[in-house]
Formats: structure tokens, C-alpha cells, sequence
């Protein structure tokens, strides 16, 4: 089992906060929409294990060129840590983008837009409010 972690941006209680879902093995959602599990990003980080940035390409391009808002893009993890308390500290970590009204594809907060991050796989990252940062990358594909 996998899980798709993701920021909700669907008006109602759960606006703005982290969306995790339980996936197959080859990322097809299980159960409905009411099993998922939502966490404040102002209570807790959450940290995942075995990670790939997945993006719905025909679906972000059409986000892109509409500028209206839906879900292309997520992270695919092995596990999940939520981390309440004691906060990890990610200032010196870099931050992944992913907003698919600007821009269609993942990107990392250092690359200047050169790169397209889509499908890049990492050992763990780490989410802070609202952004994921990474906390360790994969020395080997």
C-alpha cells in the first residue's frame, strides 16, 4: 500500500489542510473521498518515505491554461510520520513548487525553471504549512 499526499484546496472544513489517501501499488486510489485523512498544517509536519512527485500532465496543462484550480499534481509515498510538537527545521532545506496555474510541472525552489521535476523519485521529504522541502534526496536512480 502507497499513499497520496496532497494540499486540499476544496472549500469546506478540510480547506487548506493535507489530504492523504491510501493507493494500489500502481497509484489507483482506494476507497472514496470520505476515507481520507486530513491533517493541519499548522499542527503538525508530516514526513514521507519513498517519494515520487507525480503530476497528471494533460490535466495540469489544462489547469495551466484555464487558471482554474484541480488535482493534477500530488506526492506518491511508501509511508507517512505525521509529526506533532517538536517542529522539524527546514531552513536550510529546499522547498519544492508545485502550482499548476503558474507553472505545469514540479519544480525545486533552486533550479531558475530549468528543470521539470515530474516523476523524480526522493528518500524522504517534508512538509511545512503549506510546502514540501527536501529532506532527503536518492544518491541513485
Amino acid at each position: 500500500m502507497k499513499y497520496r499526499v496532497r494540499f486540499h484546496l476544496l472549500n469546506g472544513k478540510n480547506y487548506m489542510h493535507w489530504q492523504i489517501r491510501e493507493v494500489t501499488d500502481n497509484d489507483k486510489l482506494i476507497g472514496s473521498a470520505k476515507d481520507a485523512k486530513y491533517l493541519d498544517p499548522a499542527k503538525c509536519q508530516i514526513e514521507m518515505i519513498g517519494c515520487k512527485l507525480v503530476n497528471d500532465k494533460p490535466k495540469a496543462m489544462k489547469v495551466h491554461n484555464a487558471g482554474k484550480k484541480d488535482v493534477s499534481g500530488w506526492v506518491l509515498c511508501d509511508s507517512y510520520i505525521p509529526r506533532y510538537g517538536d517542529t522539524f527545521p527546514v531552513d536550510n532545506l529546499e522547498r519544492l513548487r508545485y502550482n499548476p496555474i503558474v507553472d505545469p510541472v514540479w519544480r525545486r525552489e533552486d533550479d531558475e525553471g530549468d528543470f521539470d521535476w515530474d516523476n523524480y523519485h526522493f528518500d524522504s521529504l517534508i512538509t511545512n504549512g503549506k510546502n514540501v522541502h527536501v529532506l532527503e534526496e536518492r544518491c541513485c536512480v
